[in-house]
């Protein structure tokens, strides 16, 4: 049942990351929305960012979205059996959303190899992505066991011959 949740978390990770916005905007010095911000920055940076970028999304349309798409992973996780696509599209979504930091990451990194040294030393990367996120990983390991998941609920499905 937790690795079901997976891509439950990612959705509600998401959602946080937008209400932690809003707190920062609220509130600017306020030591624990920005602890809050900083931590979930890193695992869902890029597909919040895109997710705001589309044509009419605000943060209050985005946040009902992914709490939306939350509480569907957690029906979805409840009866596995009763809708195997719909887990397999939700968990896979959700897998495609955490690997956007990887793939950003990796593309801030490579662009870094032109650069020499005493340009590296100089230069302020905190707030460059990165990888290494505790959090992060722990969410696309949990959110790709999820995808593995519902991959051999699937194919057990097809071998019994339910699904075709």
């Amino acid at each position: 049942m937790a690795i079901r949740l997976g891509p439950s978390l990612a959705y509600t990770l998401a959602a946080t990351l937008l209400v932690s916005m809003a707190l920062l905007h609220q509130h600017p010095a306020s030591p624990w929305a920005w602890e809050l911000y900083m931590t979930v920055l890193p695992a869902m940076r890029e597909p919040v960012f895109l997710l705001l970028a589309l044509p009419g999304m605000d943060g209050a349309v985005a946040v009902s979205l992914l709490a939306l798409a939350a509480l569907a992973g957690i029906y979805l996780a409840a009866r596995p059996e009763r809708h195997p696509r719909a887990r397999f599209i939700h968990a896979h979504l959700a897998l495609v959303a955490a690997g956007l930091g990887l793939v950003r990451a990796a593309s801030a990194q490579a662009g870094l190899a032109g650069l020499s040294l005493p340009q590296l030393l100089r230069g302020d990367w905190a707030l460059l992505p990165t990888i290494d996120s505790a959090l992060w990983v722990a969410l696309f390991v949990l959110v790709s066991a999820a995808c593995l998941a519902s991959h051999i609920a699937i194919i057990r499905r097809i071998r019994k011959g339910d699904m075709l």
